[in-house]
């Protein structure tokens, strides 16, 4: 089993990645707004931006999925707010955001998937603007660890043996009984590679795995995977190393 992680980390993570990401839109001019997000290849900068800020604003507000459609309910959060300024947005999530955040402290079981979801999507933003950063932030480590339940569960669905996660002397599994496949990385390596944010080539040859990763990679990938790569790797610097830290 994967480590425990608290509520006041999950809600931290959250709340840390939400505060950087509104200052990064707040430097941003509106012809950022549509600057396409590489990670999510659907998405403009600004529909980005609509997504962390409509999911905060519908559940703050009791607008939740109907009939389990989520996909259609996320979806009409970004095209509700296509027409929308960043700066708009912006003032929109420092509002909701905030509501949302005791939500998340008081029901973290329940809603841990959308503080690991903003962390993502943090870096998604800075990879669509060329400003890396934040690699080392506590967060990272928060979202990767959630990142392994998402994995367990996978893994589990698939009827897939456990994979298991090293970093700075952590070791952390996922599934069960003896994991087939092992990566040593640094946090922020662990949340991409484990976020279907790496190619299929940066995956196949990324230093850090070792065991049956073909056999494996199934349970590892949630999403399709980037055609391109991010540009954002720092599989070449030591585990732990933030060589874009900013």
């Amino acid at each position: 089993m994967t480590a425990a992680v608290t509520d006041q980390e999950i809600v931290g993570g959250y709340r840390d990645a939400r505060a950087r990401m509104l200052a990064i839109v707040a430097e941003l001019d509106e012809s950022s707004a549509t600057r396409p997000v590489p990670a999510c290849p659907d998405w403009v900068v600004r529909d980005l931006l609509a997504h962390v800020t409509g999911i905060a604003s519908d559940l703050t507000a009791g607008n939740r999925p109907r009939g389990g459609d989520t996909q259609t309910w996320l979806d009409a959060q970004v095209a509700d707010r296509r027409e929308r300024s960043l700066a708009a947005l912006a003032t929109e999530w420092r509002d909701s955001g905030t509501r949302f955040e005791t939500m998340i402290e008081a029901a973290s079981d329940r809603l841990w998937g959308l503080a690991y979801d903003t962390v993502v999507h943090e870096h998604d933003l800075r990879g669509a603007i060329g400003r890396p950063g934040g690699r080392d932030e506590p967060a990272v480590r928060t979202a990767a660890l959630l990142g392994m339940r998402i994995l367990e569960g996978d893994l589990a669905s698939r009827g897939l043996p456990a994979f298991r996660l090293v970093v700075d002397g952590e070791v952390h599994v996922a599934g069960e009984g003896e994991p087939a496949l092992t990566l040593a990385t640094s946090w922020f390596e662990a949340l991409r590679l484990l976020g279907s944010r790496r190619t299929t080539e940066e995956m196949a040859t990324s230093p850090g795995f070792s065991g049956d990763l073909a056999g494996s990679l199934r349970g590892l990938v949630h999403m399709d995977l980037p055609v391109a790569s991010l540009g954002e790797s720092t599989l070449g610097g030591a585990p732990g190393q933030d060589a874009a830290h900013a």
